[in-house]
């Protein structure tokens, strides 16, 4: 056969070898191997079947998939529209093809040739599984509705509150880490194809456009940001951001200056320069520099309109970026504080502020509405123990350092966690050296080290990453 002919010249190949036990498979694609598990053949073949589509998908082009299990082996051909047949022989040697008809659309085939024996019918013999993941505008990996069959989780502990199976799941580039909209609606990822990749409750794409560099010289992963009414996607790279509206297309490019580094505290791209100046962005990437309102003031965050200046002990002010806006925020004492000692933080929704207690020697940590400087919750605790504390908030439960707050509730816990993540409703860390995910009361369930820590909720379902995979756990 001559060079450039064949079906290995039209299609890039995807290798999968089905354990003797068809408990698991191991899917290589583009010289990287990873294990997809099913708790029954059928589902082994569904996870190795489902990295294939999405592959695929991604590419835009037809996929080779060379596939052998204890039994012999066998070569499909899975395209980017959802279309599988076997390789190597004409419809007429296949004998008739079966159609399954998808769960919605009309004209869409998934076609299975009768010789492709146990690996094809058992990978498609449900109710259209990939056929539904692959509809246009239904998403390019394995999304799936509750009435399909639910993917397998075993690769971690799942969290406190969730199943060990998922409902989708997406395979993503190594080393970025996924993020879920402030809302809940979304949740975007870099693809295993190197694509910014935007997915929604449902775990079907929304949007896929192709990064500006390669994936190893994004930074961090991606970032919801302010846009309009909804929310846009930000990456950053080396003295480079990207701004992606929410409709996906092309991005926004925005020069970061030498030194400079950007915050995204406030919902919204603040970017600091190496010579102390700070700057938001316009709708073409340009800078627009910070006219601070006030002697010693600085910039802490930008939320998309306004931006919070503060002083170390003292007010703090929202400011439009041209300098103007409104009177100063003067933070409300809470019960039993006598003067502000520093502000520790903020958010576009609040501010951290350390008090000096009126009597004996702990401080108050308390929590103010950035807006009004209301107290939202509080509690006295030994200003020491805040020494390398920070933020982290998941809903209405959020911590600094030791101290668990429920923010709807109004109330606080001082716990002794070292919080490392939240998620809806929990606040995951140590306490003693221990792994824990503490609630809004400060009640901490003891996990395992290796447990999957969500990065929000879609649709009630847990996003959490497993080596390369991103899935959307089912609740309990």
């Amino acid at each position: 056969m001559n060079a450039g002919t064949g079906p290995e010249a039209q299609h890039h190949a995807v290798i999968v070898v089905i354990a003797p036990d068809e408990r698991s498979a191991e899917v290589t694609i583009e010289g990287r191997t990873r294990v997809v598990h099913g708790e029954s053949p059928r589902q082994t073949r569904s996870g190795a079947l489902d990295a294939a589509a999405s592959y695929a998908a991604h590419l835009g082009r037809p996929v080779l998939v060379n596939a052998r299990d204890a039994n012999g082996s066998w070569q499909l051909s899975v395209s980017p529209t959802g279309v599988v047949q076997t390789v190597g022989g004409t419809d007429a040697e296949l004998g008739a093809n079966r159609e399954k008809k998808p769960a919605s659309g009309k004209g869409r085939k998934v076609l299975v040739g009768t010789a492709s024996a146990v690996l094809v019918l058992g990978v498609l013999g449900g109710a259209g599984y990939f056929a539904l993941g692959l509809l246009p505008g239904g998403g390019s990996s394995g999304a799936s509705s509750d009435a399909e069959t639910p993917i397998a989780f075993d690769a971690r502990p799942a969290p406190p509150g969730f199943a060990a199976e998922a409902a989708w799941s997406h395979p993503m580039a190594p080393g970025l880490d996924p993020t879920v909209a402030p809302d809940g609606g979304s949740a975007a990822f870099v693809s295993e194809g190197g694509e910014l990749t935007l997915i929604g409750p449902d775990g079907a794409v929304r949007w896929a456009e192709k990064l500006p560099v390669p994936a190893g010289e994004v930074e961090n992963g991606p970032y919801f940001v302010v846009d309009g009414d909804g929310y846009g996607v930000a990456l950053l790279g080396k003295g480079r951001m990207w701004r992606w509206p929410a409709e996906g297309g092309e991005p926004v490019e925005t020069e970061v200056p030498e030194g400079g580094r950007v915050s995204f505290a406030g919902g919204a791209p603040l970017v600091e320069g190496g010579d102390g100046e700070t700057f938001v962005t316009d709708s073409d990437g340009g800078l627009e520099r910070i006219e601070i309102p006030g002697s010693g003031y600085g910039a802490m965050l930008y939320d998309g309109e306004q931006v919070l200046t503060a002083v170390l002990s003292g007010p703090w002010q929202w400011a439009r970026p041209d300098g103007g806006g409104g009177e100063k925020v003067e933070p409300e004492a809470p019960k039993g504080g006598d003067e502000v000692d520093r502000l520790l933080t903020a958010r576009a929704d609040h501010v951290v502020v350390l008090w000096t207690a009126k009597r004996g020697d702990d401080g108050i940590v308390a929590v103010h509405d950035s807006r009004d400087g209301s107290v939202v919750a509080h509690a006295s605790v030994d200003p020491d123990e805040l020494s390398e504390a920070h933020w982290e908030q998941g809903g209405d439960v959020a911590a600094y350092g030791p101290v668990v707050f429920d923010l709807a509730a109004g109330e606080a816990t001082v716990t002794g966690l070292v919080p490392e993540s939240a998620s809806d409703g929990r606040v995951f860390g140590e306490i003693d050296g221990g792994a824990v995910a503490v609630d809004g009361t400060g009640e901490a369930t003891e996990i395992d080290p290796d447990t999957a820590r969500p990065w929000g909720l879609l649709d009630g379902r847990a996003v959490v990453a497993a080596g390369e995979t991103l899935y959307g756990l089912s609740p309990e």
